[in-house]
């Protein structure tokens, strides 16, 4: 065994070693945490250390503070939901943009081989090449495949947007429900309070042997009957509650404190300038285009499969039995190669047909995507319209409710009106405050809507 062979041996051994020792600390190293992403008020993604996303949710009462509508759907972004999952897919396809663009640059290799034999009769021999291959794209099937990524890049930012659109207007639904849940709740404690103390006044004309059994009796359905619509009130708040947390991350079992409903209560309509055209600002109508550009570049990639496609080889090194004599055997090599396509058993022509169906499809979901929008603004606008009215005519029923009550129970207290007529005053009360509340949550949940609708 002569000594070069003995020193090339070593040579690999060491190069062995130290590719088994670089893969070993690979396998060893730990995973980053993966950061939390966020979404920036200019609408680019953002990451975040992991934080507890609602901190205001918490079980101690006197340390909740507020928790406003920006805020709620601040938190729920951040959470894992159709939004971030929308995010993940627009990172995956801008990195099919970037394969598509690295498709057009060459590929290079560096193959080394190296025969090595014990006996001293037969040369050893050692190959080393550094080789560039690569397609020439005469027939535009890159390009086609490269503007079919753009465009599904496209789609993928306005789906992210839609879905980010989804979540808010989700997080706005369950938070003004919330609201409307809170209020049913104080005014089924109210009513309570007024039928214990119309029980109590009752109960003690009995006594004093002034009253019927008849109004006792009466009065203590009447409470019972209120008891249940507490129970009832403080189950569709948990419940409400609930499906706020679910979207924010918040605390199931603490019911979040909202802003109260009759603050910023709107007196007149500020949505007269949004219009039908508005609609094409929406970000599924974008999608639905970028995916039929998207299927009408694939068809031309299918197309351009049945073109010839050219391939070249650059390649420069040596082959040599001995590494002192390198120059001696070093030489560059340029190879070039045509690839005719001939028959393919009609494969390329039925995904060029598939992808001319795919678009035909998005074009007529784009069309059926833009009479459901027609029919969402139209609805919305309608119902906030109307519940800009019912606002107003609601505050005069409540106070006209609030007034009558007064004088019934001026008149129930000096035993000149019956029993009857305070319940049915309490009654009209209650209906007059809960229909006004939910006028105010259906004019601000409707104009969310609308604003969605139209893009905005």
């Amino acid at each position: 065994m002569n000594t070069a062979f003995l020193a090339r041996l070593s040579a690999l051994a060491c190069l062995i070693l130290l590719i088994c020792s670089s893969q070993i600390r690979a396998q060893q190293s730990s995973t980053p945490t993966p950061p939390v992403v966020s979404s920036t008020p200019d609408g680019s993604t953002a990451a975040e250390p992991p934080a507890d996303p609602v901190p205001l949710l918490q079980n101690d009462s006197t340390s909740r503070r507020t928790l406003t509508v920006d805020e709620a759907v601040r938190f729920a972004l951040r959470q894992a939901s159709p939004y971030t999952q929308a995010q993940l897919e627009e990172r995956i396809a801008q990195e099919d943009l970037r394969q598509s663009r690295i498709a057009f640059l060459p590929q290079f290799t560096m193959p080394l081989t190296s025969e090595l034999f014990s006996s001293s009769r037969v040369n050893d021999e050692t190959l080393w090449l550094a080789n560039a291959t690569g397609e020439i794209d005469v027939s535009g099937r890159l390009r086609a495949a490269h503007r079919r990524n753009r465009h599904l890049l496209t789609a993928a930012e306005a789906g992210t947007l839609a879905a980010r659109r989804a979540v808010a207007l989700a997080t706005v639904d369950a938070y003004y429900a919330l609201m409307f849940a809170t209020e049913r709740l104080h005014v089924a404690q109210e009513t309570l309070s007024l039928a214990v103390a119309v029980e109590q006044i009752v109960r003690e004309r009995f006594a004093r042997g002034e009253g019927e059994e008849t109004d006792a009796l009466r009065a203590r359905t009447q409470v019972a009957a209120r008891r249940d619509e507490l129970s009832q009130s403080r189950a569709g708040e948990t419940a409400a509650n609930a499906t706020l947390s679910s979207l924010t991350g918040g605390n199931f079992t603490t019911v979040a404190r909202v802003s109260d409903i009759a603050r910023d209560v709107p007196e007149v309509s500020d949505f007269s300038d949004y219009t039908e055209t508005l609609l094409e600002l929406r970000p599924e109508l974008r999608q639905a285009d970028a995916q039929r550009e998207a299927a009408l570049a694939d068809a031309r990639a299918a197309r351009r499969e049945r073109f010839p496609q050219m391939i070249y080889s650059v390649s420069g090194g040596y082959d040599a039995s001995d590494v002192r004599r390198i120059t001696r055997y070093a030489d560059p090599a340029v190879a070039l190669g045509v690839s005719i396509p001939l028959f393919d058993w009609g494969q390329s022509r039925s995904r060029e047909a598939q992808a001319r169906l795919r678009a035909e499809s998005f074009e007529m979901q784009r069309d059926y995507t833009r009479r459901a929008l027609r029919q969402e603004f139209y609805a919305a606008r309608a119902v906030a319209l109307s519940a800009l009215a019912r606002i107003k005519e609601t505050r005069i029923g409540v106070e006209s409710a609030r007034q009558h009550f007064a004088l019934v129970f001026a008149l129930f207290r000096r035993n000149d009106a019956p029993i009857t007529d305070l319940v049915d005053a309490q009654d009209a009360l209650a209906e007059a405050n809960l229909a006004h509340y939910q006028a105010i949550t259906d004019y601000r949940t409707s104009r969310v809507r609308l604003e969605t609708t139209i893009g905005r």
